[in-house]
């Protein structure tokens, strides 16, 4: 018999996190919670929460009620860890316990829920303060680039597919197909992000609306502010007026649910926000359904390829902005001057430290290099970089400024 190991994405801020006595991981579904502590993890039971709030043991199938649990869980936590799965499916008296048992032995608890999440961690909640809390979304991109180049891939399709797997639950498509991913994308993604946004929303308590599915649409195609988003949506007919209020406490509750993100604008008098999806992967789902109705007819193979094609760009922005990030300990902003869009920009104390052009061709010019120069060397920034696949793409050496590739990123994936 040949057994097939299935290869896992190095986690490193679960890493980290994974002995600490009383610790609760959260995060929106299928960001590889269970997975990783499954097989990453020590631990003695490990209890899912039924939507039934009864609750099963993985390993032996043994079913306990609310009330056996709560019964046993003070003996169980003295013989070695106890993980509780969808733990938020409770209530009291699991939450009492939680407080009487007061950080004795060992117990992990995990939520898909950010709504429920921050009602535990409240200032009259039992829970606060007992926990070390962690959350869980997309891959770190460090990690994703080394889990990528652990499969032997090099060059821009190493950088791309690493960008694809910050999914962990694309990893064993990326695993198994490797270059030929993208060929069979849209069949994933039909399927999956429906249902996978659909989860979310019902983990929320939260009714996916005909408003909420045309801000993600909104969003995918390219409508950043709150002020574009309401008018796509009064244009649809979805809205009474057309006003970037009618739209603030959606939006709001799609970044507590973590399908968008919010980035500062920097450099307008007053305060802004610049809108996108979290997940490159649910975006392009969304963009193309939102173009060609994707999710009801799907779209030929051939297609598709061309399309993702003429995203990954764009994507591959967002993928070098957090990766610096995270690696650098910045923050990410969106430049809001007049006449000047920047790839990455990246601030530390309210002033710009890092700024980036990506340049995710084949082919770079003498005047589209010089016009990188001319826009980065143009803003007060510590460091200044040009992110190419490759730099044997360069016409010559850019003046002032750093070049990094696919060979830099891998590097800089081990620190």
């Amino acid at each position: 018999m040949v057994i097939i190991l299935m290869a896992i994405i190095q986690r490193r801020e679960l890493d980290r996190v994974l002995g600490i006595r009383w610790l609760l991981l959260y995060g929106r579904r299928k960001t590889g919670k269970t997975f990783y502590v499954r097989e990453r993890g020590r631990y003695s039971r490990y209890f899912v929460v039924t939507r039934g709030r009864s609750l099963v043991d993985v390993e032996s199938g043994e079913e306990l009620t609310i009330s056996e649990f709560t019964r046993l869980l003070p003996y169980m936590v003295q013989n070695g860890r106890v993980v509780v799965d969808e733990f938020h499916r409770l209530d009291e008296p699991f939450f009492s316990l939680l407080q009487g048992l007061s950080g004795k032995g060992e117990l992990t608890l995990i939520t898909s829920t950010r709504h429920y999440f921050r009602r535990f961690i409240g200032e009259n909640s039992p829970l606060l303060g007992l926990f070390h809390l962690q959350e869980v979304g997309l891959v770190d991109p460090r990690d994703a680039v080394a889990y990528v180049a652990s499969l032997g891939i090099k060059g821009k399709s190493l950088m791309e597919l690493a960008c694809l797997v910050q999914e962990p639950w694309l990893a064993q498509t990326v695993e198994t197909m490797k270059g030929k991913t993208f060929e069979v994308l849209g069949a994933v993604l039909r399927d999956y992000v429906p249902s996978l946004t659909g989860e979310i929303f019902t983990e929320e308590d939260k009714e996916l609306s005909q408003r909420y599915f045309a801000i993600l649409e909104a969003v995918a195609s390219g409508k950043r502010t709150s002020g574009e988003i309401a008018s796509e949506l009064f244009s649809r007919g979805l809205i009474e007026k057309n006003y970037p209020g009618a739209v603030s406490q959606y939006l709001e509750t799609l970044v507590g649910m973590g399908l968008l993100e919010r980035m500062l604008l920097y450099g307008k008098r007053r305060k802004g926000y610049h809108y996108r999806h979290v997940s490159p992967v649910v975006d392009f789902a969304f963009y193309l359904n939102s173009k060609y109705g994707f999710f009801e007819t799907g779209l030929p193979e051939r297609s598709l390829s061309q399309h993702i094609q003429e995203k990954m760009p764009l994507y591959m922005e967002t993928f070098f902005e957090r990766f610096l990030a995270r690696l650098y300990g910045l923050q990410p902003v969106k430049i809001a001057l007049p006449e000047l869009e920047v790839d990455i920009a990246l601030r530390k104390h309210k002033r710009l430290a890092l700024v980036g052009e990506v340049k995710w061709k084949t082919k770079l010019t003498k005047k589209e290099l010089r016009s990188v120069e001319d826009k980065l060397t143009s803003l007060d920034a510590e460091r200044r970089l040009l992110i190419v696949p490759d730099k044997s793409l360069l016409p010559r050496e850019p003046e002032d400024i750093e070049v990094l590739d696919w060979k830099d990123f891998v590097e800089l994936s081990e620190i």
